[in-house]
């Protein structure tokens, strides 16, 4: 596959956008719950949760035929999504958990996070469906 400028002009936009978006919500969650090597880290779970909606909204609209331009896909999958969530936080904050000693957390916060991810996936794309249904 060929890499256009335009390609990478549209991922980087739409990593700025994610990673801005990703750092203001983290912000926003981490005040509201906490956050800390021993209590649940719901901003990256809940921002993981949505990066994965959005994903499967995205592949669902690609899939039925909106937005052919395959500049814009990347933009809005490898650029927004993936500057809005990135399993790098998950694994440092499993790390530091199980370090803590918090081995329980830590497992019940990969499996929530690998099943929901899915989940939340699919959920993305059925909605999708339906919202190309009309």
């Amino acid at each position: 596959m060929a890499i256009s400028l335009k390609t990478l002009l549209c991922v980087g936009s739409g990593c700025f956008i994610g990673g801005s978006l990703r750092y203001v919500t983290g912000v926003l969650i981490c005040a509201k719950l906490g956050a800390g090597p021993t209590q649940m880290p719901w901003h990256t779970l809940l921002i993981n949760f949505g990066g994965c909606l959005l994903m499967g909204v995205f592949c669902g609209l690609f899939n039925h035929g909106f937005v052919k331009s395959p500049s814009l896909r990347a933009g809005l999958t490898a650029g927004l999504c993936g500057g809005y969530s990135t399993l790098a936080a998950f694994a440092w904050e499993n790390s530091e958990m199980m370090r803590a000693g918090a081995l329980l957390l830590s497992a019940g916060y990969m499996l929530a996070t690998v099943v929901g991810g899915i989940l939340f996936f699919v959920l993305g794309y059925l909605l999708a469906q339906s919202m190309t249904r009309a």
